[in-house]
């Protein structure tokens, strides 16, 4: 696969991404972003650490001064590129298996596609001067950004950060606010306890298990770079993203949001909703206009715009809290007040680009017949109570497919159309 990805670099450790090809890319990276300060942190995947130290090397062999924040999560670099007028960088592969590493690039809050730098690698034209690293520390920061509109509450949360990036700050963060914190996974794990580390419905059971055995209000899960959140309510029940999405808009009286074309049309009833391409910069894009308060992803990230541009998932887990200590009620009470979602996604895998776009065409070529076609992100069909959609995914070898019906009749039906279509 090729590394350069739409959004950023991302590659399985060793074969694809390896210290020699990083080098190169963090020479790029300077000469583009020549003069800029740059904030890099890292998670702990044994790819993610070797990457850094050459990466680090190739950025300042062209220039850079370098802040070295250590390990820790992607908001940290990407709130320090935010407040500083800065590059922030996170050597990471954020949700994606142990095998993958990458570099996620931030500018000013917003990430830096790597059109560019994929050309300055390329041609290897890099700018020839020595930088220097500074040891630096930024966590302290950012966690005053985020707890400080913030009010002390005696709830009880469950933490699994997955063995990844945010294993120590996230617990912090929640006990200095007064949570009673029960943690999952206590250690960092460079390879997530055996498991990917995506925060989703199937990856929560043993935080859902957790919950229900001491008692706690909530749960939190995040993935291996702390920009995606799954939230468990009281029940240990994990909940849908367009949930979680409804209570906040709800009960933080969210009244602008921005979505991913793949989003569920319930979010409708509480916040005007203007949607935009799958990704995070489609988002961020558009949170950094400043004209809305909520974005989301179906895939579990969610953006506050009081705050920056981009995704958190520590931040979603203490506005969810938020949510609890305001209303004072069981975060299943809350869940029951809104409609049921009919909604689901599926995974194709591949090995190839050559196999998705063959899928991809087959797929289209099914849909032809149909009318209100929307191609904002690959296609969406809307449909009497429901839509369906197909696109290719920006960060892994998938073709995703959501759907959703207003009711479970409807639900039933645009599956079985579903599923027709990708056989």
């Amino acid at each position: 696969m090729e590394i350069f990805r739409k959004y950023d670099v991302r590659g399985i450790y060793p074969s694809e991404l390896n210290e020699n090809n990083a080098f190169d890319i963090g020479r790029a990276l300077a000469t583009q972003l020549r003069g800029k300060k740059i904030f890099l942190n890292y998670d702990n995947r044994i790819g993610s650490i070797n990457i850094k130290e050459a990466f680090t090397n190739g950025l300042i062999r062209s220039g850079a001064t370098v802040y070295e924040l250590g390990m820790g999560p992607v908001t940290v670099s990407s709130f320090a590129s935010f407040k500083e007028n800065a590059c922030g960088i996170c050597i990471s592969a954020s949700h994606n298996p142990k095998e993958y590493t990458g570099i996620l690039t931030y500018v000013n809050g917003v990430t830096l596609t790597p059109e560019k730098t994929k050309k300055i690698y390329t041609h290897k034209k890099f700018f020839s001067k020595f930088g220097k690293p500074i040891p630096f520390e930024y966590d302290k920061e950012y966690i005053e950004y985020i707890t400080k509109k913030l009010n002390r509450c005696n709830i009880r949360v469950g933490i699994d950060s997955m063995g990844g990036a945010t294993t120590f700050i996230a617990p912090y963060v929640f006990k200095l606010l007064g949570y009673k914190v029960s943690e999952l996974r206590t250690s960092p794990s460079s390879d997530f306890y055996g498991k990917i580390p995506e925060p989703s419905i199937e990856n929560c059971k043993d935080l859902g298990k957790l919950v229900k055995k001491d008692k706690l209000d909530f749960g939190i899960q995040l993935d291996a770079d702390g920009d995606r959140a799954m939230v468990v309510d009281d029940l240990g029940r994990a909940l849908d993203p367009m949930v979680t999405s409804m209570v906040l808009l709800k009960h933080l009286a969210l009244k602008r949001t921005v979505a991913t074309i793949a989003c569920s049309s319930r979010l409708e009833a509480y916040s005007k909703v203007k949607y935009v391409k799958t990704g995070r910069p489609n988002v961020e894009i558009e949170m950094k206009t400043g004209k809305y308060d909520f974005g989301v992803e179906s895939a579990s990230h969610f953006y506050f715009g009081e705050y920056y541009p981009f995704s958190d998932g520590i931040l979603t887990g203490l506005l969810i809290g938020k949510v609890l200590n305001t209303t004072n009620k069981k975060l299943s009470k809350l869940i029951d007040e809104f409609p049921k979602i009919y909604y689901k996604n599926i995974s194709l895998k591949f090995t190839n680009e050559k196999d998705i776009r063959n899928k991809m065409n087959a797929m289209v070529k099914k849909l032809k017949g149909y009318k209100h076609q929307i191609k904002i992100d690959g296609i969406k069909i809307n449909l009497d109570g429901g839509f369906m959609l197909f696109r290719q995914s920006n960060t892994e070898p998938l073709i995703r497919v959501y759907y959703e019906g207003h009711n479970q009749s409807v639900f039933r039906r645009i599956g079985k159309l579903v599923d027709s279509i990708i056989k």
